[in-house]
């Protein structure tokens, strides 16, 4: 590596890290160092210098061959340290869960970058959850010596990732399939560096309307395609967006949702009504082959009072709006019965023991006195099966 190699970290080196980040270092010129406990994905992208991802566009498969990578072992907290004290640009990609176990790690780093010139550091986090960037602040901070530098000059940053990175099924189980769209919003706001050379990095000011689009329009209308062509008996979601009736309930949902945003932060609707139309064009992919099944997956989570479906009700409702076909959505989640999953059969065999009163208290937080619960209560009563 050459002293004028620039260097992009990659804290994980699954679908999203090499799916999406680690295309757009590569698209920006950037070295990209993947750090992994998987020994074997290790010693390939050591050995091969590259690895390849797969697009799926609307007309079929693109194949892209991402180079200059390599990668370290995130069990040799050392040699990841010394990564994180070196780099230009870093991001997370490891799943909320494993965020702690890391936290040490990246503080070793930062003190190593501190006694080495106190160059400062944008770590993007690009994990399922709000806040994101505060959240992975706050649990390296109490590990980190020099506080102030650490305040000062170490950004965390929060990403909305929005690309769709379906388990690949059909081809090479070495490849990756991604969507076409690879945008990645960033909060402006949180940065301590210039990232402007990064391809596709879109800062944003303020960063909250991300969390509402990510999670009140993306997730919330994902989720109900989902749960509905469930019902209808598809398999993959672009069948679902076949059915009228199905695409029409996503359609009103995200204009409940876009009503209740721009009022919200007083901004234009037409942006957020464009970023909902690529949505459900998106959402027919063929060739993303993208299932019900995996979209839909954890619907105990995806209906909790701050997720993307009860969230973004309770949302509406907070702004003025009627979450009438939002509602199709969280009473098609109590539908959703698959052995497999790993919360399905919970939520299944509460409704069956308790109904589905019980069922919409116990997992939305909605009570039997708000004036969604009888309405959910119907419409489960119409849609299940």
């Amino acid at each position: 590596m050459t002293s004028n190699t620039k260097t992009a970290l990659m804290y994980g080196a699954g679908s999203i890290g090499r799916g999406f980040l680690g295309q757009l270092f590569g698209m920006s010129g950037y070295q990209t160092c993947f750090v992994d406990v998987d020994e074997n994905l290790v010693k390939h992208l050591n050995n091969e210098k590259s690895y390849v991802i797969t697009i799926a566009t609307e007309t079929g498969y693109e194949s892209h061959e991402i180079n200059n990578v390599r990668a370290v072992n995130g069990r040799d907290v050392l040699a990841v340290a010394k990564e994180v004290a070196s780099c230009e640009i870093m991001a997370t990609a490891v799943g909320v869960n494993i965020l702690p176990l890391i936290a040490k790690a990246i503080a070793s780093g930062i003190d190593i970058r501190c006694e080495s010139g106190a160059r400062p550091l944008d770590i993007v986090v690009c994990e399922n959850i709000t806040n994101g960037g505060k959240y992975l602040s706050d649990i390296v901070r109490p590990h980190v010596k020099n506080k102030e530098y650490f305040d000062e000059k170490i950004g965390f940053v929060s990403a909305s990732v929005g690309r769709m990175v379906p388990v690949s099924t059909d081809l090479d189980s070495s490849e990756i399939i991604v969507e076409s769209y690879n945008e990645l919003p960033v909060d402006a706001d949180a940065l301590k560096t210039d990232v402007s050379g990064i391809k596709n990095f879109i800062p944003v000011s303020p960063f909250a309307i991300e969390k509402y689009k990510k999670y009140f329009l993306h997730n919330m209308s994902h989720a109900i395609v989902a749960y509905m062509g469930f019902i209808k008996g598809y398999e993959f979601l672009w069948e679902a967006m076949g059915d009228d009736s199905i695409r029409i309930i996503a359609e009103k949902a995200l204009d409940e949702s876009i009503n209740a945003i721009s009022g919200y932060f007083n901004t234009d609707p037409k942006p957020l009504a464009d970023y909902a139309a690529d949505l459900l064009k998106r959402y027919t992919n063929k060739f993303l082959n993208d299932t019900v099944a995996r979209v839909g997956r954890d619907p105990k989570r995806k209906l909790k009072p701050d997720d993307r479906l009860a969230g973004a009700a309770g949302f509406c409702l907070k702004c003025g709006i009627n979450p009438e076909y939002i509602l199709y959505g969280i009473a098609a989640a109590f539908c959703f019965d698959i052995s497999e999953d790993t919360s399905s059969p919970e939520v299944i065999e509460y409704v069956r023991i308790y109904g589905i009163e019980a069922a919409i208290e116990e997992y939305t937080g909605f009570s039997s006195s708000d004036s969604t619960f009888s309405k959910i209560v119907k419409i489960y009563s119409i849609i299940k099966p």
